[in-house]
């Protein structure tokens, strides 16, 4: 598995890989193609041979040193094989002193979220409406 920054080349991949795990939750296609203008190093892909099986989306924030984790899928069918943390360490690893992300509290990557070093700030309830609770969860560099 290579990690590695997404291009012209992956970032419809990025965007069928955000809607096989996201559904009707997910982004739309040009906001990947967008984001691949206006962050081009936190928009980075998780290669197996040709074949992109996960991607993460880190942004900078308005406040200086803070960046967000937009958005990490892995699919299905790679998931349990490092994937996730290995994106997850490439965002860690773009200079940041504070990274945030928002999290369901029932997602299964919350653990990976907290064995990283994140901890939880907050829990939004509604957060993308009825019944759509999140954590606000914030890891710190050292």
């Amino acid at each position: 598995m290579i990690i590695r920054p997404l291009d012209s080349a992956s970032w419809q991949a990025a965007h069928e890989v955000e809607s096989a795990c996201f559904g009707s939750h997910s982004y739309p296609d040009f906001f990947f193609r967008q984001a691949l203008d206006a962050w081009p190093r936190g928009f980075a892909g998780a290669f197996v041979g040709d074949e992109l099986i996960g991607y993460v989306l880190c942004a900078p924030a308005e406040q200086p040193g803070l960046g967000w984790v937009m958005s990490l899928a892995v699919l299905d069918s790679h998931r349990g094989l490092g994937a996730g943390r290995a994106l997850m360490q490439y965002c860690l690893s773009l200079g940041f002193t504070s990274l945030r992300l928002t999290v369901s509290p029932e997602n299964p990557a919350l653990g990976l979220y907290q064995r990283l070093g994140f901890m939880q700030l907050a829990l939004e309830n509604d957060y993308f409406g009825p019944g759509e609770h999140r954590l606000l969860l914030e890891w710190r560099a050292s």
